[in-house]
């Protein structure tokens, strides 16, 4: 079995490297209801596998990639189409009205109750996603050169260059090293 790599340091954007790379993707973590189980017990967000998860697929897909075109433009500095920034809206208020205020060490926070379905999961990463673009700090998010996967950058130097050193660190360093030592 392949792990589930967690590298984005936000819930929105460990969703939306759920596909390996981009633009050809070799491994898709919500193609199938099994695969989509394992990535949220993974992430921290189990879910429960019920009749719905196979109908909720398309929309959890649809999600990933509507958070994909907000945080790639903005990790190259640019402006996220509005449509986008609409849809992740619209999904935040969605869980909005289905959640509640619970206790959480000294303040409050939102919270949807049992049973976590892959409705809920959506919720949180909206959630997850509409803090990070209200909050930041969005100049932190990036992109990896290799894969495309999307990290926030929580090194305290703000150099982090790759989702992952053990990956495509590790690759682009070999692939530099390899080319630097075998030209004429």
């Amino acid at each position: 079995m392949i792990d589930v790599e967690l590298v984005g340091n936000a819930l929105c954007l460990d969703f939306a490297n759920t596909v390996n790379s981009r633009p050809v993707v070799r491994r898709d973590w919500l193609a199938t209801p099994e695969e989509a189980v394992t990535w949220a017990r993974a992430a921290g967000r189990p879910i429960e596998r019920r009749a719905g998860l196979v109908a909720a697929l398309p929309g959890a897909r649809e999600l990933r990639e509507t958070v994909f075109r907000v945080f790639r433009p903005l990790a190259d500095g640019d402006e996220p189409p509005r449509a986008d920034l609409d849809a992740v809206t619209a999904a935040y208020a969605d869980g909005l009205a289905h959640a509640r205020l619970e206790p959480d060490d000294g303040r409050f926070r939102f919270a949807w109750t049992a049973p976590r379905t892959v409705g809920t999961l959506l919720w949180e990463v909206a959630a997850s996603a509409a803090d990070l673009l209200t909050r930041g700090p969005l100049e932190r998010v990036q992109a990896c050169p290799s894969c495309s996967w999307l990290f926030l950058d929580t090194s305290k130097n703000g150099r982090r260059r790759w989702c992952s050193m053990t990956t495509c660190g590790s690759r682009d360093k070999a692939r530099r090293y390899y080319a630097a030592h075998t030209s004429p």
